[in-house]
């Protein structure tokens, strides 16, 4: 689906951050450890802070602007399917929410360029956009928290 003003720009940020905080949500109940959880808790509140980040923007920055076209934006292409099944493990949830953030990076960052001639809405999605390379970060070391504790393996400390 093309993006092809301002408006539906803004409509899409909202509807994404939206659905990403219900992923994150949905995936912290399928975590198997705390600090998983924890951390995409976390993230889940981060997505509603930013999806009201985007509806103030949109309601300060924005009025007549809204309608303003855009071209070369393509929303379908930053969609990562959040369906979250019960029988997923943690890997399995990890690696969709990596390929979460980074197609959304890339939607928010090729956003910012797109709307560079309105600079304080292009710095909100720039913002947004490093945002998500942080939460990608967030979710590196989660693979580690996952992995069970080896069994009868050799001790190597000394």
């Amino acid at each position: 689906m093309e993006l092809g003003t301002l408006g539906a720009v803004l409509r899409f940020a909202i509807e994404l951050e939206g659905r990403s905080a219900e992923f994150y949500q949905e995936a912290a109940s399928l975590a198997e450890n705390s600090v998983v959880e924890g951390v995409l808790l976390a993230l889940a509140e981060a997505k509603r802070k930013r999806k009201g980040l985007l509806e103030r923007s949109r309601r300060e920055y924005i009025n007549e602007m809204l309608l303003e076209p855009i071209s070369g934006l393509e929303g379908s292409d930053d969609l990562v399917d959040t369906e979250l099944s019960s029988d997923m493990d943690s890997q399995s949830v990890l690696r969709s929410a990596r390929e979460l953030e980074e197609n959304s990076q890339g939607s928010y960052l090729g956003a910012a360029q797109k709307i560079s001639h309105l600079p304080q809405l292009a710095r909100v999605f720039k913002k947004l956009g490093q945002g998500n390379a942080d939460h990608k970060l967030k979710l590196g070391p989660l693979d580690n928290s996952e992995r069970p504790a080896a069994k009868g393996g050799r001790n190597t400390s000394g």
